[in-house]
């Protein structure tokens, strides 16, 4: 004889049956999605570490390339300007036209120097591409420039992007009416 059990007890244990399994396959997607998470935030750590070791490779390999370019004293590159207006307040280093004085050419000078930006190691270690042959420069740095056939002692206060990749020097000047663009000698 075949016994009947009522539909109404066969649900019950049907659900106590699948409500564990669904509650073990909920936790499991949890921690599928955290353990997805965790191994994405490590690729992102090694991608990030790999990154900044290759640029601090660059910046080695561009001052070891510096380094034998110093025994050559000179090289012309080009001059460009930036001023205030143009939304640049603050250098790199961190001081203001405030803390500069403005010479009879309407340049800004810092301690008697002119003030100036360049390819710097700053930019290098924030993940700029470097050209060949291009000059990385530190704050503070002190060069000095044959500007239509007169020296002037410069010093590196700011970064220049454009220079990553074709070596310029950015003369920093009080307003747009003093803009100078030239080729000019720089002597290390």
């Amino acid at each position: 004889m075949i016994k009947t059990i009522p539909l109404s007890l066969l649900g019950v244990t049907i659900v106590k049956v699948i409500m564990p399994i669904q509650t073990n396959i909920i936790q499991h997607q949890e921690y599928t999605s955290k353990k997805v998470i965790s191994i994405k935030a490590d690729i992102e750590y090694f991608k990030q570490k790999e990154n900044a070791q290759n640029n601090e490779n660059i910046v080695q390999n561009k001052e070891i390339k510096n380094e034998t370019q110093n025994n050559v004293q000179s090289y012309t590159t080009r001059m460009t300007s930036y001023y205030p207006e143009e939304g640049e307040k603050q250098t790199g280093s961190g001081l203001e036209p405030k803390d500069f004085e403005v010479n009879e050419h309407g340049w800004f000078t810092y301690q008697g120097k002119l003030v100036v930006a360049t390819a710097t190691t700053y930019l290098a270690n924030q993940g700029w591409r470097v050209a060949d042959g291009v000059h990385l420069r530190k704050y503070y740095d002190e060069i000095t420039l044959n500007i239509d056939g007169v020296d002037y002692r410069a010093i590196v206060l700011d970064s220049c992007g454009s220079s990553m990749q074709t070596d310029r020097v950015d003369l920093y000047v009080s307003n747009s009416q003093y803009v100078k663009d030239t080729m000019i000698e720089v002597k290390e």
